[in-house]
């Protein structure tokens, strides 16, 4: 009980002393406080300037002194981004990058012509070129490439593919099918091909055209041959002309259809009326509705035409017998169905056939 009062006591002492000390001290900060308000308020503002000013410039000492401390311990981004090089400093080092401008290179333009050396072979000549070997047996047709002679001269395409002179009525389209192209798109990407209009591709008759991917058509062996009488197909023959093909007549001459139509299955033969010259082959297009057709002149001015054909195995120039085989019964053109259309003109007109079939 005595410990418990002595440490009330103690306390109570404490209590005292701080109050009296906390006293005094409230005592004396009031009356420095009253006087520095009486100065103020009898000066009225005279010392607000140099106030002011000893604050500012206490600001700025403090400020000047305490960056450094604080970059270094909580740097910014400013501060990281001081410490790297500069893109200039990275170029002028031994590390910097060389930059160089590259040209594309362009396809060889022109057609080489190689003379053959020992040891020599196709094979080995199309490796050296970058082509194959059907290129270049496309691109010389007369030379014997499977057995080549030292001497020989032999003709280098610039690119693998079939090199073409364009002829009357050939167009990107028909060339791609028949070199085995599944589109034009690589004529007009080769860009040394020109043609006669740059919007429609347009080509002219007699121009070379670099057809890059494309192969040569296999050789048809097209049989030039006499019909003889014992083959039913052309027993009604028995005028001036002869049946061009057997079936039905499906449509007779009149005014406004210069020919018979003759229907009979896809592929039927069609021979010759007569003996004569081919004038005219055509093996694509529309054709004003003929589609692939031949005509035959058989001289005194009579000629017959034969229309709608699948197949054409005449060229112009050729002599035809009567009976010769000159194609297959199609159906190309303006065509509703697989049939010959069969016109016989006498002196440039249009003649019934019957009158000269009969």
């Amino acid at each position: 009980m005595i410990l418990l009062s002595d440490v009330g006591e103690y306390g109570k002492a404490w209590k005292w002393y701080l109050g009296k000390k906390a006293g005094s001290f409230g005592w004396r900060f009031e009356g420095a406080k009253s006087f520095v308000v009486d100065k103020l308020v009898v000066r009225r503002g005279a010392y607000q300037r140099p106030f002011l000013h000893f604050g500012m410039m206490t600001l700025v000492v403090v400020g000047m002194i305490s960056a450094p401390v604080l970059i270094n311990n909580y740097p910014t981004r400013a501060s990281a981004a001081s410490n790297q090089e500069s893109p200039s400093s990275v170029l002028n080092t031994a590390t910097a990058v060389t930059t160089k401008t590259t040209e594309s290179e362009k396809p060889r333009r022109d057609v080489v012509e190689y003379v053959v050396k020992k040891g020599d072979t196709v094979s080995v000549i199309a490796k050296n070129y970058g082509v194959d070997i059907a290129s270049i047996k496309a691109l010389n047709p007369k030379l014997s490439v499977d057995d080549l002679t030292i001497g020989d001269v032999v003709k280098i395409p610039p690119v693998s593919g079939v090199i073409i002179t364009v002829k009357k009525g050939d167009t990107i389209d028909s060339l791609a099918k028949k070199y085995g192209l599944e589109s034009y798109q690589p004529l007009l990407d080769w860009p040394y091909n020109s043609f006669a209009n740059d919007e429609t591709f347009d080509l002219a008759a007699g121009q070379t055209l670099v057809i890059p991917g494309g192969v040569m058509p296999e050789e048809i062996i097209r049989p030039v041959y006499q019909m003889t009488p014992s083959q039913t197909l052309f027993a009604r023959g028995s005028g001036a002309l002869s049946w061009p093909a057997s079936g039905t007549m499906t449509q007779y001459f009149s005014w406004y259809h210069n020919g018979d139509d003759i229907a009979n299955s896809l592929g039927t033969p069609i021979a010759a009326a007569d003996s004569g010259r081919v004038i005219l082959a055509e093996r694509s297009g529309y054709n004003g509705g003929y589609g692939k057709h031949v005509k035959v002149d058989h001289g005194n001015g009579l000629v017959t035409l034969y229309a709608h054909m699948s197949e054409v195995f005449v060229n112009v120039g050729d002599n035809v017998g009567r009976g010769g085989l000159l194609g297959k019964i199609g159906s190309t053109g303006r065509s509703t169905g697989p049939h010959l259309h069969f016109t016989v003109y006498q002196n440039g007109v249009a003649v019934n056939p019957l009158s000269l079939l009969k």
